[in-house]
């Protein structure tokens, strides 16, 4: 025979079962807030460094700080660097990579970098993602997506990046795979 303190654990154990079986709560249960969904975009292009060094014409880059230490420690450029959907830098401009790159490393070449990807064609013009991370010696890495505006609000992700076949001693040009997940603009 079930005592009563049996009977109430059973009872308290089984109600929220039975309430979400009869659906009492509508469609707030179990989450009471209207949650959007991220968006996954993938885009592929190329980005197109004109290094800061003697007969580069169109420099996209301009030392703003010098160093004497070793391997250039605390050297810092700015850099407007194009993006395109091609290995050329006539091919499609969609927009530029704007921010510094600081030499960190004091016994390995290795930059740090912060810019913002603003892109200023198709669907994504007048929108913005927030990138930083490491350049070093290696020809491939990945750099992270901290942030973004528009159409990329509250975006978060990775770019990977390899240096192009292409690449020439006046266009150092990187294929860039981006990766994102952002959350959609309220309809209101």
């Amino acid at each position: 025979m079930a005592t009563p303190s049996h009977c109430l654990i059973f009872l308290f154990l089984c109600l929220p079962a039975v309430l979400v079986k009869a659906n009492i709560f509508g469609d707030i249960y179990p989450c009471p807030c209207k949650c959007s969904q991220e968006n996954e975009t993938s885009l592929h292009m190329y980005l197109h460094q004109f290094p800061a060094l003697p007969g580069v014409p169109n420099r996209n880059e301009y030392g703003v700080i010098n160093s004497t230490e070793p391997i250039g420690f605390g050297q810092m450029y700015v850099h407007d660097w194009l993006l395109t959907t091609g290995t050329s830098a006539n091919e499609n401009v969609v927009g530029r990579l704007q921010g510094f790159h600081l030499q960190a490393g004091q016994t390995t070449t290795s930059w740090y970098m912060a810019h913002t990807m603003v892109f200023s064609d198709g669907s994504f013009a007048g929108s913005t993602i927030e990138v930083s991370g490491l350049l070093g010696v290696k020809p491939n890495g990945q750099w992270s997506i901290t942030g973004g505006t528009g159409t990329f609000a509250s975006v978060h992700g990775t770019i990977k990046f390899t240096n192009s076949q292409s690449s020439t001693a006046t266009d150092d040009i990187r294929e860039l795979d981006i990766h994102v997940f952002h959350t959609p603009k309220a309809v209101v």
